[in-house]
């Protein structure tokens, strides 16, 4: 019984309309009031029911001076109202094959567009550096002067992760001292870094890591980042990184 209620249901039969159904068949020509008794479903939605069985040709309407009753269809048209439902079917999926592009357009239209997220303070920041993490290629440009006083000793321990993950990275930084002897001391084929003059600094670097581009400004002390997940915006900045970085790295680059 419960693989018939399965499939009754699977042809659109609801849990109600299956017991009233049922109901008819093992008591023949019936009443309302029957049927509700039987079912124990309220006789308003009964009359409910009994509508939408009628439609579906599963129940049929005998009336006898005033007395109304109601008699169940063959069995048989069950599977004429599952193949209707069939054919009904593979016609919208047809007809909905064709509306596909338009479809997708929409879509690409919602997700497509470059999502963008924003991060205020110390600890929002690192939520940035933490990220590209997980990629396999970072590129840096790090000018501003007061990034490491403001993140502390995290910046060098995030370093020296991305070492260990060895992640490949092109950095890069100001001609200051600091940034030349960090250069020195850290520049190798995989952790390529190079100088520029730091008259082309801002308080603001930014990363590109697969898809996306952080940009992360310290100005008065406190670190906002925006990190814009697009695509073509990546690319974009990648090809504007690289020109920088092929105009520098010629006579700079150490291995």
């Amino acid at each position: 019984m419960d693989n018939l209620h399965r499939n009754l249901e699977t042809i659109g039969l609801s849990e109600e309309e299956i017991a009233v159904y049922l109901a008819a068949l093992e008591h023949g020509s019936t009443t309302v009031l029957k049927l509700a008794r039987n079912t124990k479903i309220p006789r308003t939605t009964v009359y409910l029911l009994i509508d939408s069985l009628t439609q579906k040709g599963l129940l049929t309407l005998s009336v006898k001076g005033k007395k109304k009753q109601y008699i169940p269809s063959n069995p048989r048209e069950i599977l004429i109202l599952g193949k209707s439902k069939q054919q009904r079917l593979a016609q919208s999926l047809t007809e909905l094959e064709q509306e596909i592009p338009q479809l997708d357009a929409l879509y690409r239209t919602q997700h497509e567009l470059p999502k963008i997220h924003y991060y205020q303070g110390v600890d929002e920041v690192k939520k940035i550096y933490e990220a590209t993490l997980e990629e396999d290629k970072i590129y840096v440009h790090c000018m501003s002067q007061n990034a490491i006083e403001i993140m502390g000793d995290y910046l060098k321990k995030y370093f020296n992760r991305v070492i260990r993950r060895m992640i490949h990275t092109q950095e890069i930084v100001s001609d200051s001292a600091s940034d030349k002897v960090y250069q020195q001391e850290h520049s190798t084929s995989r952790n390529q870094i190079i100088c520029i003059p730091s008259k082309l600094g801002t308080n603001t670097d930014y990363m590109i890591y697969n898809n996306n581009v952080a940009f992360i400004t310290y100005r008065a002390g406190q670190p906002v980042g925006v990190v814009i997940s697009d695509k073509e915006i990546a690319h974009f900045e990648k090809i504007r990184f690289l020109m920088i970085w092929e105009q520098f790295a010629t006579s700079q680059t150490s291995s």
